[in-house]
This record gives C-alpha cells, sequence and structure tokens, in this order.
C-alpha cells in the first residue's frame, strides 16, 4: 500500500519547488545552518514510495523523492498523523512527546518536520498571494487525502 494521495501531493510539490528554486532558503533571512550538512529522510510507511528526504547544506535544503542511502537522522510517522498537523488539529510536540512522530539519529533532525509543518501554517495566515499559495497548498493536500480534514488557522 502507498502513502496517502495528500502526502504523496504535499511533499512532491516540495520537491519540484525546491529543485526549481536551487534548494536556496526560502525564509528571507540569513539563517545559520553552519556544521548542520546530510540528508534527513522522512518516513511515511514500509515501502520506498512512503519516503521522502530532505538534503540539507550551510546554505541550502532539498526535498528528494525516496529515502537517502545515509541520512543523519530518520523521521518516521504515519501519513495521518501528518495530515493533522498540516490541517492544525495536532501540534508537533503533542504528537512527539506521545511517540506518534519518532526520531532516530541526531534528535534536532525533528525540525526539518517540524519547521515546513510550521512554515506552511505560517504562511497560510498571511495575506496576498503567499498567503494564497500557501492555504492552496495545504487545503488541496488534505483534499487530496480524503480524510475529511480542513484547514484550521
Amino acid at each position: 500500500m502507498s502513502v496517502n494521495p495528500g502526502v504523496t501531493l504535499f511533499f512532491n510539490r516540495l520537491v519540484r519547488l525546491t529543485r526549481l528554486t536551487g534548494g536556496r532558503l526560502l525564509t528571507g533571512d540569513k539563517v545559520d545552518n553552519s556544521g548542520f550538512n546530510g540528508a534527513v529522510n522522512l518516513v511515511f510507511g514500509p515501502s520506498a514510495e512512503d519516503a521522502w528526504h530532505c538534503l540539507l547544506s550551510e546554505s541550502r535544503f532539498r526535498f528528494v523523492k525516496g529515502r537517502h542511502a545515509a541520512p543523519i537522522g530518520t523521521v518516521t510517522l504515519e501519513p495521518d498523523v501528518f495530515l493533522k498537523l498540516l490541517a492544525g488539529h495536532t501540534s508537533y510536540t503533542t504528537a512527539e512527546m506521545t511517540g506518534k512522530i519518532r526520531v532516530e539519529g541526531e534528535g534536532h533532525c525533528s525540525f526539518i518536520l517540524s519547521s515546513t509543518v510550521l512554515q506552511f501554517r505560517t504562511q497560510a495566515r498571511r495575506k496576498g498571494p503567499i498567503g494564497w499559495i500557501a492555504r492552496y497548498w495545504i487545503k488541496s493536500a488534505l483534499k487530496r487525502s480524503a480524510t475529511g480534514y480542513e484547514l484550521a488557522l
């Protein structure tokens, strides 16, 4: 069984976006990532189709489909947990503290997933084109997921 279609839509779009931007950080501010290089796997199920990884360097990051062979960390969760995070129906801290999100390897790798969700939810609250794009991105993933979850801002 493959991962939820909403999760697939969300991350495959991130793969395309980070490929188009050349992996440049999209924060607008200078971020100090010095010393943080490697790949972090985001795993949503047992098969190779159920995973993406984020390649990190001091000034760039890029999402790629599939598992990295030698990650510095792996974040594992069920697709439904990710969709609830994205919709705003649970918090990252609650999900991690209750064991719904598991981190193997370097513990700070969990920030890849938490910051991705946080950035999308933060941008979705904005007015204008950036807010519209973030809301569309989240809502289309939730709709495709067929869970019935709706974005709560």
